[in-house]
């Protein structure tokens, strides 16, 4: 799904940064509260390469698996460690949107929709919308592509509409 969306976005003549969270260190957010200052968080880790293009990005689609109706682990931590976003008066990015898969026939989409769109709101990001894709153990990789393909270039479009209406 990251990549199909990477190329669509690219070939499209935009600026991507994709990022691999499980390729990164994360550390878990504690809930030290040492973000209440509005300094940020104190953990040292690769977040702060998240952060810093989070905060500048026009649109951010997280991608995931459904693990027990709700984002992998991975991205969870992530979302997590925005909390910082309770207590800074930096807006996120401009527009958010969620790209997910289950490889049952009828996932659970709720939980992580309902995760995605806490993020959005607290980051004052307007939500565009949201992909589900339900039985990837026995679809075609092609088909998958394809959903993520149009997928994408539905948010293309949403965004230059939002842009021209301004």
């Amino acid at each position: 799904m990251c990549a199909e969306a990477e190329d669509v976005l690219v070939n499209s003549g935009l600026n991507v940064e994709t990022v691999y969270p499980i390729n990164m260190e994360i550390s878990h957010c504690t809930g030290c509260g040492s973000c209440k200052n509005g300094n940020g968080c104190i953990i040292e880790d690769d977040m702060n390469r998240i952060y810093a293009l989070f905060q500048n990005a026009d649109i951010v689609i997280f991608c995931t698996p459904i693990h027990f109706s709700g984002p992998s682990s991975v991205i969870k931590s992530v979302i997590d460690r925005f909390q910082t976003l309770w207590y800074c008066s930096t807006p996120g990015p401009k527009y958010m949107a969620a790209m997910m898969c289950g490889g049952d026939d009828e996932p659970d989409f709720r939980g992580s929709m309902h995760v995605f769109k806490a993020l959005a709101a607290t980051a004052r990001s307007k939500w565009i919308g949201e992909l589900k894709i339900s039985g990837t153990d026995h679809k075609q990789p092609a088909d998958i592509k394809k959903d993520c393909k149009e997928f994408v270039i539905s948010l293309i479009i949403t965004v230059n509409e939002n842009s021209e209406s301004k």
